[in-house]
């Protein structure tokens, strides 16, 4: 069985320190990493969960995830298109260490001179970055460095300390370890003993932890795990009820058929017997890693066309 992984690291491949890619955005677990994250809606919607707050996102909105702020995403439905930039703080380290401590706006909407110069150099990056003219780096980090500019300055962004930043870091880190190792045994009957004793704390700092930084308890959160892995069993498979819950995680096919009365209103057998795979009700929190980044030649038609 393919379990799903949170990496932290962001490989940069055709710029030092900068990853510029498009994206379709279906799912995308609660984590954080060391890069600014800025994105631009191409087409669609999408669901940014960023630090348990809930926005919509709709074409043209623009949005900032400061380093190591916790975050996921969800799809709407419908397909969604996102340009997104992903820049290491090397990036901009050498002309002023303190850069890389700015929380900068989350979310620039259309209207304002700020959303429409930042709109204007991202996608005006994104175009250098892909025809790959002769000293295109130095156009791409003229644009982003314009871009973070007028977002430090016209949208107020904040310098934090450097204890306030040291504290993000481990916490960030801390839930990517958790949410990993989560990931790699939810099918198990693992417990809040396991997360204490993965990161040297208590049981009870481990559930506050968890809750916290996610706004759904550990129980919760691999339940759901355990649930949509059997409801992809349910749908691709012919295993019986009792192994799908035994494949699952699940100690029961009582808690199983909970969360399906929960979602769709009837068992796990009769949902499999109407066989109609009803959409399901959106989760407390997306629990997969499901998005598909499109290839460079793809990109580099759909931006330059």
């Amino acid at each position: 069985m393919t379990k799903q992984k949170e990496y932290e690291i962001v490989h940069h491949s055709a710029m030092n320190h900068l990853e510029l890619f498009l994206v379709e955005m279906k799912s995308r677990n609660p984590h954080g990493h060391s890069d600014l994250e800025i994105g631009l809606i191409l087409e669609g919607d999408v669901e940014l969960i960023l630090e348990q707050e809930r926005i919509d996102l709709h074409k043209n909105d623009i949005y900032v995830i400061n380093r190591y702020q916790i975050h996921s995403f969800l799809s709407a439905g419908k397909r969604n298109l996102i340009l997104a930039f992903q820049i290491h703080a090397e990036f901009y380290k050498n002309i002023s260490p303190e850069v890389s401590r700015i929380q900068f706006e989350n979310i620039l909407t259309p209207g304002t001179p700020l959303h429409q110069s930042l709109h204007a150099d991202l996608l005006s990056c994104a175009r250098t970055y892909y025809a790959e003219d002769t000293r295109y780096e130095l156009k791409c980090a003229s644009l982003l460095f314009d871009g973070l500019y007028h977002l430090a300055t016209a949208g107020g962004g904040v310098l934090i300390s450097s204890k306030e930043y040291e504290l993000a870091r481990a916490s960030t880190l801390r839930l990517n370890r958790i949410t990993d190792y989560i990931a790699e045994h939810y099918t198990e009957r693992i417990t809040l003993d396991d997360i204490a004793r993965l990161e040297n704390i208590s049981t009870f700092h481990a559930s506050h932890f968890i809750k916290s930084t996610l706004g759904v308890s550990f129980q919760d959160y691999i339940n759901h795990l355990r649930f949509e892995h059997a409801l992809r069993l349910i749908r691709k498979t012919s295993l019986n009820i009792l192994d799908i819950c035994i494949e699952s995680g699940f100690s029961s096919s009582r808690y199983l058929n909970q969360m399906f009365e929960k979602q769709f209103g009837m068992s796990a057998s009769a949902y499999r017997k109407e066989g109609k795979w009803q959409p399901m009700l959106a989760p407390p929190l997306p629990t997969g890693d499901v998005q598909n980044r499109l290839p460079t030649e793809t990109a580099r038609e759909i931006l330059l066309a």
